[in-house]
């Protein structure tokens, strides 16, 4: 009965340790992620916007519109999305299973949607994996005001 225990014991101590890593890992993936992702931003590398953004995805602007996939996508086609810097700080990152969810702080310079977007802002994006890869299925900003 003790070795049955024992190895009882040794398997949950070893999943736990597995889904710690695993946590970790995936931390460090959405971090490096939302880093590439600014970048596309500032590049306009549609390609990868769209590969690391789900069909289903929407958008909450820093001014209170709405958009979707497609139309955050040919709002960078067009230029009417042009940032110049998209520098990211404070990222937290909160994993469960299969979703997560990104904060964070952006200082951004450049227009969104044609609208100038230059300044500090707050962001929350959810990602959800899907056939192994991770995709951003919600992002919202929130401009931060001056003090």
């Amino acid at each position: 009965m003790t070795r049955r225990y024992a190895l009882v014991v040794a398997v949950l101590v070893a999943a736990t340790l597995l889904g710690s890593a695993r946590a970790q890992d995936a931390t460090e993936q959405l971090k490096k992620l939302e880093m590439d992702r600014a970048a596309a931003v500032v590049k306009g590398d549609v390609a990868l916007l769209d590969k690391h953004t789900s069909d289903d995805y929407v958008l909450i602007t820093m001014n209170g519109k709405t958009s979707d996939k497609a139309q955050m996508l040919d709002a960078f086609k067009s230029g009417q999305s042009k940032l110049t810097a998209d520098d990211l700080s404070d990222l937290k990152v909160r994993v469960y299973g299969n979703a997560a969810v990104v904060t964070g702080k952006a200082d951004v310079k450049g227009t969104l949607g044609g609208q100038d977007a230059t300044g500090q802002v707050l962001f929350t994006r959810v990602y959800v994996k899907k056939a192994g890869r991770w995709q951003s299925v919600s992002f919202q900003q929130t401009r931060i005001s001056n003090p």
